[in-house]
């Protein structure tokens, strides 16, 4: 082989290699590429997550008030059918009372 062929060749070997070493470094890029938007859609999922267990404690909450206040209206209204039973119980008490007296 001539020395203008021998020089060609190591010219094209080096291209190749080149090309070669490129070919895995792009390779790489888009392995890494994906695990990147792997990542991210994770990243995704956990933010969601998070937001629905943040939306289940606030309605845990309000469903807690909601217990408490049905509680408290319970007790107003057994103290209310209590108050009247002691309206109508003195009310009985008096009407008695003016009947005694008069005769």
């Amino acid at each position: 082989m001539t020395t203008g062929g021998s020089s060609t060749v190591h010219i094209y070997t080096q291209t190749i290699h080149r090309t070669t070493q490129s070919t895995q470094t792009i390779h790489r890029t888009t392995q890494l590429t994906q695990t990147i938007h792997r990542t991210t859609q994770s990243t995704q999922t956990i933010h969601t997550t998070t937001q629905s267990t943040q939306t289940i404690h606030r309605t845990t909450q309000s469903t807690q008030t909601i217990h408490r206040t049905t509680q408290s209206t319970q007790t107003i209204h057994t103290t209310t059918q209590a108050t009247q039973t002691i309206h109508r119980t003195t009310q009985s008490t008096q009407t008695i009372h003016r009947t005694t007296q008069s005769t």
